[in-house]
């Protein structure tokens, strides 16, 4: 019998509480709980070789499982995080949308621009994360400078049909980040 289900529900409060202590900079884009799924997700892909040996063992396992899921999404927001001009670029650029409005560029330096840019930027990272993987893939090679034929060889797809998927997934990811912005 496999106990691993059990024991990830049993030790859900506690890991929650783990994950808000040591997630740091990653809870600025996912919440305490998706990381507790993410970890959860992970343990229970390990569960046919699963072995429990003792209440303190797989606390330290679990603990383990934890940190390393929190240091991947660590890396994935660092990764989206390291070509902001790009990024944000795109949550600039026209739309088809009537009711979106651009801001005009901040020409200023100072704190507050700053502030406003880094603001930007979380929320656009976030609009990211609520991107499918293969939308996210898609706007993060846009970001690259990929053109259509690589990301089409990416994919197995003509040029043109890589086009419209990636133009289809940069209209999503605009979208999201509408969404996030009149909601902060």
């Amino acid at each position: 019998m496999n106990e691993l289900p059990e024991l990830l529900v049993e030790h859900r409060v506690t890991l929650l509480r783990f994950v808000e202590r040591y997630g740091g900079s990653v809870q600025r884009f996912e919440t305490a709980d998706d990381l507790v799924q993410g970890v959860h997700l992970r343990a229970l892909e390990y569960k046919h070789t699963f072995e429990f040996r003792g209440r303190a063992e797989f606390w330290a396992w679990l603990k383990q499982v934890a940190r390393s899921h929190i240091k991947e999404r660590r890396e994935h927001w660092s990764a989206l995080k390291r070509r902001p001009a790009r990024l944000f670029r795109l949550t600039q650029a026209a739309t088809s949308d009537p009711g979106a409005r651009l801001e005009p560029p901040i020409t200023a330096t100072g704190p507050s621009t700053f502030a406003a840019r880094r603001e930007q930027l979380t929320l656009a990272v976030q609009a990211m994360g609520m991107l499918m993987p293969r939308d996210r893939d898609l706007v993060q090679w846009t970001t690259a400078g990929l053109d259509d034929a690589e990301i089409g060889a990416k994919l197995g797809l003509e040029a043109r049909a890589a086009a419209r998927a990636r133009q289809r997934a940069v209209e999503r990811f605009r979208k999201a980040h509408r969404l996030l912005n009149r909601h902060r």
